[in-house]
């Protein structure tokens, strides 16, 4: 039996029974989307091509600052603690990190929480 099986145009293992769907949205958003419904968590992540490479030569670490910026709040939901706190109610967690190319923002929470803390996600690229 082969290891790795190819599904989708992705590469995974031949003993990992979750869905996979790649898509792209209107706006060239590229989004996988990985089910398994044996789990009681669901999770996002973001990556936005923009890292330490991106600062300007003035400004070092921009990048990393913005990062953190995100978390402080948003037009819809200003408390600065506002997203971590609803994480954190349902079970959930967050983080981020920055690298020379990227930033990569992601978090998990009960899946019967998803939509909700998917708003607030969403919040940080739509209005921060």
């Amino acid at each position: 039996m082969d290891s790795v099986v190819t599904v989708n145009g992705m590469d995974l293992s031949a003993l990992d029974e979750r869905e996979y769907e790649s898509l792209v949205l209107g706006n060239a958003l590229q989004v996988l989307l990985i089910s398994d419904p044996t789990t009681e968590k669901s999770s996002a992540a973001m990556d936005v091509h923009v890292g330490h490479q991106s600062d300007p030569e003035e400004l070092p670490g921009l990048a990393h600052f913005l990062e953190h910026m995100l978390f402080l709040g948003t037009t819809k939901y200003p408390d600065e603690n506002s997203y971590k706190q609803f994480l954190s109610a349902h079970s959930g967690r967050s983080n981020a990190s920055t690298s020379q190319m990227h930033t990569n923002f992601y978090f998990d929470v009960l899946s019967d929480h998803l939509h909700d803390a998917l708003d607030r996600f969403a919040q940080f690229f739509i209005a921060p």
